[in-house]
């Protein structure tokens, strides 16, 4: 009885067919979507990074002898020329060692002398034969120890006058002093630093480019970096080997002409590097990117309705992506309501315009 209205009902219900899931499958209304072919491409988008500017050069001021520090001329921060005092040194020990050491000079060019007369005098009586070979040797061993104290000592001066020449030590080159690190009254001994100064006619900015991006960029690439005081071209002058160990990426250097020293380290500049073009790259817009079961995927246009692909993407720069992998020349890719979309949804394609 009950079997004969059930089949009653579903005899006299309108629509009721023998396959529900099949008539509301077709009953869905088609999606409207944009459309654009998978085409290749070269590659040349632009890498956008922020920096900051440093000194491309660092120079640690010492000298090669120990004195006591007079005056500090210059502080930390301060712009230094070329050849501007930075500080002033005792040099009174060097005074007393350089007389002493003229004083010895006096007498071994003395006792050279005396030497060189006995051996002229014992010469002769060699070649007559006349005293024995060892006598003469012993002479002219005498002379030339004698010689060689001379040029000893002769050298020791000029070191101690190419010090006393550093009693006001001066800065090798314009710079900012970026490290003062003495002070008047300490004793510094040879070599010590003294100052560090940060070149600033030259400066260099730093960025971090990660993996996905360090192929395509090569030393010598082109880059503009944008600083506070305008817009400045520039190229790659060198990529790390190897990576951050915090972060992962890779540090890229830039050089930049500084000849009115107005750019100062510590600033920060927007850098876009200009990578090696690279030939057949397939390029898809971000708003194609979907998201599924922790997936990347896109969806493409396959006789009105929508199929699903997992991809390998990277990022360029801006909105485009390189797809490595889940994607083929020609596809027709959904780039406008791939998020209203999902597997074998009905589709109403319009051409969405982008190339």
């Amino acid at each position: 009885m009950y079997r004969r209205v059930l089949l009653l009902l579903c005899f006299t219900l309108p629509g009721c067919s023998a396959d529900p899931s099949q008539d509301l499958y077709q009953a869905q209304e088609a999606i409207p979507v944009g459309i654009a072919t998978v085409t290749p491409r070269t590659l040349e988008a632009d890498v956008r990074l922020y920096g900051v500017l440093e000194s491309a050069e660092e120079v640690v001021v010492n000298v090669e002898f120990a004195a006591p520090v007079v005056k500090v001329l210059a502080e930390e921060g301060h712009h230094v020329a070329k050849g501007q005092p930075l500080l002033e040194l005792d040099t009174s020990k060097l005074l007393l060692i350089l007389d002493e050491t003229k004083h010895l000079l006096e007498q071994a060019q003395v006792q050279m002398d005396n030497t060189s007369l006995n051996l002229s005098r014992l010469e002769a009586l060699a070649n007559a034969n006349t005293i024995a070979v060892q006598r003469y040797d012993d002479a002219r061993f005498a002379h030339e120890s004698a010689a060689a104290r001379v040029r000893e000592l002769s050298s020791r001066i000029k070191l101690i006058e190419r010090d006393l020449d550093q009693q006001v030590v001066k800065s090798p080159l314009d710079a900012i002093v970026g490290i003062r690190h003495v002070e008047a009254g300490q004793s510094i001994m040879a070599y010590q630093p003294l100052m560090t100064l940060q070149a600033v006619q030259t400066m260099k900015v730093s960025v971090f480019a990660g993996e996905r991006q360090l192929p395509y960029l090569h030393v010598g690439n082109r880059g503009e970096v944008m600083t506070v005081f305008g817009q400045v071209e520039s190229v790659i002058h060198s990529i790390s080997a190897g990576s951050d160990s915090r972060t992962g990426n890779y540090e890229i250097k830039l050089l930049l002409d500084n000849p009115d020293s107005r750019l100062k380290p510590g600033m920060t500049a927007r850098v876009s590097l200009r990578p090696t073009p690279i030939l057949d790259q397939l390029l898809i817009p971000d708003s194609a990117l979907v998201a599924w079961n922790g997936r990347h995927v896109v969806y493409v246009a396959r006789e009105q309705r929508a199929e699903r692909r997992i991809v390998g993407v990277s990022v360029v720069s801006g909105d485009m992506l390189v797809v490595e992998h889940g994607l083929r020349a020609g596809d027709q890719l959904i780039v406008e309501g791939a998020r209203q979309v999902t597997e074998g949804s009905p589709l109403l394609v319009s051409d969405s315009g982008l190339q």
